[in-house]
């Protein structure tokens, strides 16, 4: 049978600063924030356009898609963009 090895003493090292109270550095709950039932915040909804927006921006480097293309529509549904832009399809809507 293997030797159990001995356990070392705690450390000999002693935190020389003095303790804080750090309670204020906490993330806190601001009015406006919605929480859920298990006490996390619940992010504010978005907009369809910034929905799409999003999902395209993720997906213009993602191969079998046309970079050029994807990265025109995300420009047209972009929220941030003052213009507002008529999105052009190819195909009617269904």
């Amino acid at each position: 049978m293997p030797r159990k090895k001995k356990q070392k003493k705690a450390h000999n090292y002693s935190n020389p600063s003095e303790k804080q109270d750090l309670a204020h550095v906490e993330a806190g709950q601001h009015e406006s924030e919605e929480v859920d039932e298990h006490g996390f915040t619940k992010r504010k909804p978005i907009s369809d356009r910034e929905c799409i927006y999003k999902c395209l921006d993720n997906c213009i480097s993602l191969a079998g898609l046309d970079k050029n293309q994807v990265e025109r529509l995300a420009k047209q549904f972009n929220p941030n963009n003052p213009d507002e832009v008529d999105i052009k399809s190819e195909y009617p809507p269904l």
